[in-house]
């Protein structure tokens, strides 16, 4: 009856230690994809920011928004550059915690790919939703590892979405509707907000998971 005690406790012990063992591996490999989806992130979001404010300043009236599709780098340079990290992480078996968050942030590109078509027919507020997705799974990560930088920054960014519709309704109130110029400006400088944020959703995250757990 001891012996089989003291194997049930083994058991357990066992379990308990590749559970841990698992969650440090998925956090010391989690820090780069943060950063890699991070950094293009706000790097696209400054170039668009950029651009609009130069085009407003110097371009004809009916001339002066920048193309959509640069927003489509993100998306690209964020696969490419997930490629590359895939070939150099380390390699093991997946375990149920691993498809966890795989499974997290897959079901989360979906659905924003999705959100960003219905968005092109219906005006949906496109940067406020990909904080508010990108959040839940930043914050659903750290939980699963037992972060708490990575859940502070997943929750702190949901939270500062609010900015969004408050600045929409601040341009409603104070800035007349005929002035298309001004209104294009205050516009812009969301995407300064959405880079901000961004930068300390995911990029901060990612810098504290390198830093803790890839020594």
């Amino acid at each position: 009856m001891q012996e089989n005690k003291l194997t049930e406790a083994q058991s357990l012990e066992l379990i308990t230690s590749m559970i841990n063992d698992s969650r440090t591996r998925l956090a010391r490999n989690s820090g780069t994809p943060f950063l890699i989806w991070g950094y293009t992130t706000v790097i696209v979001s400054l170039l668009v920011y950029f651009m609009t404010s130069y085009k407003l300043q110097n371009a004809a009236p009916h001339e002066w928004y920048v193309p959509a599709w640069l927003w489509l780098a993100i998306p690209i340079v964020g696969w490419i550059g997930m490629l590359i990290f895939g070939k150099h992480k380390q390699q093991g078996a997946q375990n149920l915690i691993d498809r966890v968050i795989s499974i997290i942030w897959t079901v989360l590109g979906i659905s924003f790919l999705w959100i960003m078509v219905v968005g092109v027919f219906y005006h949906i507020p496109i940067l406020f939703l990909t904080i508010i997705m990108c959040g839940i799974g930043t914050t659903m990560t750290g939980y699963i590892i037992r972060n708490k930088a990575t859940k502070i920054c997943g929750i702190v960014a949901m939270v500062s979405s609010i900015l969004f519709p408050i600045s929409r309704w601040l341009m409603v109130r104070f800035i007349e509707l005929h002035d298309n110029i001004t209104r294009a400006e205050w516009i812009n400088c969301e995407t300064l907000l959405f880079a901000a944020i961004f930068l300390f959703m995911m990029v901060i995250p990612g810098h504290i998971l390198n830093k803790k757990y890839n020594k």
